[in-house]
């Protein structure tokens, strides 16, 4: 593959009916503003059967967790990072899929899920987080970039 397939891990997710949030980058191409992305940002509701879809999904597209020096890759172990409540940056064939619990800023799946939107990004129809959220998210955040996006958005979104 050449690049991130971004559509086909927003898919299977769809498929194995994973609950999640969109945020990040695709977040904000659903709210008018396009820019390029490295990966798929997710935020994921936190019940082991929905921690268990993703870690089986991942290891259908010949997933892995680095950690440290080691890879984790198995649906058990990945599983079991998602369960810690941190960020999980899952490699796989079509990109990564980055689930970004735990992180300062990031509110929890519920929260986010009550004022997400649903709609279509990359012909798949998906929960994203609202433009507040992402605002809060980008600010609390604060790099260059979250500036730079959060500019965007009110020129966008006024």
């Amino acid at each position: 593959m050449n690049g991130p397939a971004f559509d086909q891990i927003l898919r299977r997710l769809k498929e194995a009916d994973v609950e999640f949030v969109l945020v990040g980058g695709l977040a904000l191409g659903a709210w008018g503003v396009i820019r390029g992305t490295k990966d798929v940002d997710i935020v994921v509701a936190p019940d082991p059967e929905n921690l268990k879809r993703i870690a089986e999904l991942a290891v259908e597209a010949h997933g892995h967790v680095q950690k440290g020096e080691a890879f984790i890759s198995t649906p058990f172990s990945i599983a079991a990072e998602l369960a810690s409540g941190e960020r999980v940056a899952i490699e796989t064939k079509m990109g990564l899929l980055d689930v970004v619990q735990g992180l300062d800023g990031v509110p929890p799946y519920a929260e986010l899920r009550a004022s997400a939107v649903d709609t279509e990004i990359l012909g798949v129809k998906v929960a994203v987080c609202s433009i507040d959220a992402l605002r809060q998210m980008k600010r609390t955040a604060g790099r260059p970039r979250d500036h730079v996006d959060l500019e965007d958005l009110d020129a966008t979104c006024h």
